[in-house]
């Protein structure tokens, strides 16, 4: 971001101030004051006045006035006039480009509108509208794609600030930008604290949200270093609404254990392990080999994927913002972070117990908390049976359920989307994600047997997107059977022919 000379910027400010153009707006925005459940991280910044919030933006040349020397901060704040303060503001102008053009093209904001566009904020600058006041909605959207992140937490920060849904002004604007600057990504953020919420999830807030690259599985098993050999499960996933805050899935901790933590090797924190196991409700089958627990908002359990900034837009009304206390609402939640690579332990009435894996993607779809888990492969639940389910980092409410005979799934029909793809249709809508890693067989007319995954989340209603596996494309002109791999679905003469 380009600043000015700091001596200059505070003469800017001091003449500003002399001239009387900042006095009539340092009234109004003092007073106002954080809604309830703001994170913590962000609440002094909800606090700062109008005035304070335009002085600093003005020490970054990131508002200059206008000719007569007054901001104008309770003026509604036109679409130009906010695009140049974001692309100054959050770095987006980093060569100095957009800067060094104003002026020089037909508009003072074209190389601010051409600077956002490249930027993919606003989608065709040919059609943008410069000299129109802001939508409130709009505002949110650019922000959130100048931060690399969802819009939902930008609207809960402008809710902190008490901005209307419908206007924005350039003193409202100035407040938020400036809170925006603290969630600009960075490649040396450092770690400010560090805590476990239960046996598999801690809480790390940095002093700067990640770069994308950096929350990505890979680069976070290499930059997080625990010792008493704990290690991540997942990515480090943002917390809606949080400047810098990250849920840490991680193996089950051990109780009573110290563990020190260090990211990329830069400073060091201790986090004592917490004895807290996930509270989950009831279990039952849901296939020949799969059962699922599930748990409830209501009793204070809340999964991830509910409160992450990654998956916010995609849970629409579900997506949640916990306060930096992780309550809602006045209540207390506990967060279940992600199950890949977790286990549980079902035990047969009178038998041996068998160790089953969690079904991945299960955990959060529908607007429900049902993560599900299956037997090895092979094996299936015996009806009749009673079958207790434990672990080392869930308790159940209830935690025995007797199988049932259940009936297969049924293929209706395979149809080709391309050479790699296919969409599989059941007799009926199984609910949920209950293709999970499913596969099928197709054996060919030319003596080739190829396999198809189902591609996890792309279930419709009763279809769901299966890919072909190993590189695997369909031969033009040969004609298909359909076959299930395993007992989860019957295919009664079901072909496809690849023309």
């Amino acid at each position: 971001m380009n600043k000015i000379n700091q001596k200059v910027a505070i003469a800017a400010v001091a003449t500003l101030i002399s001239a009387g153009a900042l006095l009539p707006f340092q009234v109004k925005a003092a007073s106002l004051a954080p809604v309830a459940n703001i994170q913590q991280s962000a609440v002094t910044n909800f606090n700062q006045s109008i005035d304070q919030a335009i002085q600093q933006l003005v020490n970054q040349n990131v508002l200059k006035g206008y000719a007569d020397g007054s901001i104008k901060a309770e003026k509604r704040v036109t679409n130009a006039e906010l695009l140049k303060m974001i692309v100054l503001a959050l770095e987006l102008d980093q060569n100095g480009a957009a800067q060094q053009s104003e002026g020089k093209k037909d508009k003072w904001y074209d190389s601010y509108v051409n600077a956002a566009a490249a930027a993919g904020l606003i989608d065709n600058s040919d059609k943008f509208q410069p000299n129109k006041p802001v939508e409130s909605a709009d505002a949110a959207a650019w922000i959130a794609k100048a931060l690399q992140r969802d819009t939902k937490s930008v609207q809960y920060w402008m809710e902190g600030f008490s901005i209307g849904a419908d206007k924005l002004t350039r003193g409202e604007a100035a407040q938020l930008l400036v809170l925006s600057e603290k969630a600009i990504r960075s490649e040396s953020a450092k770690i400010i604290s560090i805590k476990a919420l239960n046996k598999i999830t801690l809480e790390v807030t940095f002093d700067a949200p990640l770069t994308l690259e950096d929350e990505t599985t890979t680069a976070a098993n290499e930059n997080f270093a625990f010792d008493n050999g704990l290690k991540l499960v997942n990515q480090p996933r943002l917390k809606t609404g949080a400047i810098a805050t990250y849920i840490v899935p991680v193996q089950t901790m051990a109780a009573g254990t110290t563990y020190t933590a260090n990211y990329k090797g830069m400073n060091t924190h201790s986090v004592e392990a917490s004895a807290e196991m996930i509270s989950l409700k009831d279990v039952r089958q849901v296939t020949s080999d799969t059962f699922e627990v599930d748990s409830f908002r209501e009793d204070g359990v809340i999964d991830y994927g509910y409160v992450i900034s990654a998956y916010s837009a995609g849970k629409g009304a579900a997506s949640t913002v916990l306060d930096d206390n992780n309550r809602y609402n006045g209540q207390d939640m506990q967060i279940i972070s992600s199950l890949a690579t977790r286990q549980a332990t079902i035990t047969p009435e009178g038998g041996e117990s068998i160790t089953v894996n969690y079904v991945g993607y299960t955990q959060s779809t529908d607007g429900k908390q049902e993560p599900k888990f299956r037997l090895p492969a092979g094996e299936v639940l015996q009806p009749g049976v009673t079958y207790t389910v434990i672990s080392d980092w869930f308790e159940l409410e209830n935690n025995t359920f007797t199988a049932q005979a259940i009936e297969p799934l049924t293929i209706q029909s395979v149809t080709k989307v391309d050479s790699a793809t296919l969409h599989v249709t059941l007799a009926q809508d199984p609910g949920d994600e209950l293709f999970a890693f499913r596969s099928i067989q197709l054996k060919g007319s030319d003596g080739t047997t190829l396999t198809a995954q189902y591609k996890v989340q792309t279930r419709n209603g009763a279809v769901g997107v299966f890919e072909l596996q190993n590189n695997g494309k369909l031969a033009a002109g040969v004609d298909y059977e359909i076959a299930p791999v395993g007992s989860w679905v019957v295919a009664d003469q079901v072909t496809l022919s690849s023309n």
